[in-house]
């Protein structure tokens, strides 16, 4: 018997569609599809067990774009269909100067670029968000001018932040991740690009042998300023933080929190709202 998945489709006003796709991100939606309407935006996304319209319906609610019962869909579909359908959105990505981001059935890299293959799955991490490419274009920057040895990335989720160091030439790079299936399909994509040897996979932090000198972490912004002290905790005297996961309206306190830990802003992106920074930790005299 063949697997099933959720496909919620969202029709909102064009005004909104922003917000909207940010918040189906920010609770579990592993990418969207967007399709604009004139007046009204598509948004598309798969879930492996019912999304929770209901919050959904809210949030657009307190927005002002409160959704009628036909501008939002859920319907199950078999694993097979699921595919296909991600096949004709998910198309290559070239972000940052070296790198290119595509699926394993389009995998003809120009000869500039570093292809980095995700397969499309149930964990963040498909090159298309802000958050994702701002981490990228951050790890290109870096790993062009400075030779890193030990990166970590917590919140691995489909293992592209991982596999990109390892690509771009760190030889030993560790993957945390809480969510199992995160695991497998990250564990998967290492094998796919090639970079199982390099990357190590454990479920927490236990097990990381620190300290690294680079150390990426697309989280939510209540995770980040949480785990503040522990982050900092795992960079090397020189180490380098590289932060994403928030919107412009938490940059402040992030970088509060982590000014007083004695990490400095070196650099900053932004794209549709989403933050990333990178925080550097001076080197001890």
């Amino acid at each position: 018997m063949s697997a099933k998945w959720f496909e919620l489709t969202l029709e909102v006003p064009a005004a909104h569609a922003e917000a909207v796709g940010n918040f189906l991100v920010e609770t579990g939606a592993p990418g969207l599809q967007v399709e604009e309407h004139g007046a009204s935006v598509s948004l598309l996304t798969y879930y492996r067990s019912a999304p929770a319209l209901e919050s959904v319906q809210r949030y657009c609610a307190d927005l002002g774009a409160l959704l009628e019962p036909a501008a939002a869909r859920i319907r199950e579909i078999a694993e097979q269909d699921w595919a296909e359908n991600w096949k004709l959105n998910f198309h290559p990505q070239l972000v940052g100067k070296r790198l290119y981001v595509c699926p394993p059935w389009e995998t003809g890299a120009p000869p500039d670029r570093i292809a980095i293959v995700i397969e499309p799955g149930m964990a963040f991490g498909t090159g298309q968000h802000a958050t994702t490419q701002g981490c990228l274009i951050a790890l290109d920057r870096v790993l062009q001018s400075r030779s890193i040895k030990h990166a970590l990335d917590i919140g691995t989720g489909s293992g592209i932040l991982a596999i990109a160091l390892a690509k771009l030439g760190v030889p030993e790079v560790w993957a945390v991740d809480v969510d199992p299936q995160a695991l497998e399909i990250a564990k998967r994509n290492a094998v796919q690009n090639g970079v199982q040897r390099q990357v190590r996979f454990s479920p927490d932090t236990g097990a990381v042998v620190g300290p690294v000198e680079v150390l990426v972490a697309n989280l939510f912004a209540n995770l980040l300023m949480d785990s503040a002290r522990r982050f900092t905790d795992f960079l090397s005297a020189d180490g380098l933080l590289i932060c994403s996961g928030f919107l412009e309206d938490d940059e402040q306190r992030i970088q509060d929190i982590y000014g007083k830990l004695g990490l400095r802003p070196a650099w900053r992106y932004e794209q549709d709202h989403w933050v990333t920074l990178s925080l550097t930790r001076p080197a001890r005299s």
